[in-house]
């Protein structure tokens, strides 16, 4: 059960996924959906057209506050290596933050509608692009490393933190940045 009632949409997409990581999305139903929102099923569609909807929202989520996070530290006019570590510990925050969201979200992409495939796959293009620019600025001059694959692996490295990293467990948000960041010396000009 939620802990409290849903009372907009916000809510009932946050209780959608409570059920979608309990059930599994294909196997969570509607009431599931309703029983964890602490509404009833009808209360439901006042808020969202369908359980797709719902998903589709999620994918909103993710990607507008990755979007807004990404966007300050490009914007910010401080030097590539200082964007490359801002955008780095970006990633983490985001993924440390809607961690539920992250693993729905990149585990059922395949149940997006159309449109919500679309945008999603459009968005993670232009966040390979924005990072393989900024790997572009920071790699030395007669370097070998590709920038486009670097920009794929890191990336989905990034992606998938969901998977094993536990923002509460013994690692810091800031020691897995270090972390990353010694893996990925030579983007750095220290």
């Amino acid at each position: 059960m939620a802990r409290g009632r849903a009372t907009d949409t916000t809510a009932l997409v946050a209780a959608a996924g409570e059920a979608f990581r309990r059930k599994g999305y294909r196997n969570a139903t509607i009431d599931d959906i309703a029983e964890a929102a602490g509404i009833s099923r009808p209360t439901v569609y006042k808020y969202t057209r369908s359980k797709q909807h719902l998903l589709d929202l999620m994918v909103e989520e993710v990607t507008s506050d990755l979007r807004r996070r990404l966007a300050e530290v490009l914007d910010s006019g401080e030097p590539p290596e200082t964007r490359l570590r801002g955008m780095i510990s970006g990633h983490i925050e985001a993924a440390s933050a809607n961690r539920t969201f992250y693993a729905i979200v990149f585990s059922e992409e395949v149940e997006l509608s159309e449109q919500g495939r679309a945008s999603f796959r459009a968005w993670a293009h232009d966040r390979t692009r924005d990072f393989r620019l900024l790997l572009d600025e920071c790699v030395p001059e007669g370097s070998r490393i590709d920038t486009t694959i670097a920009a794929n692996l890191v990336l989905s490295m990034l992606s998938t933190l969901y998977r094993w990293y536990d923002p509460a467990g013994p690692v810091t948000p800031e020691q897995l940045s270090q972390q990353i960041e010694e893996l990925l010396g030579a983007l750095f000009r220290h």
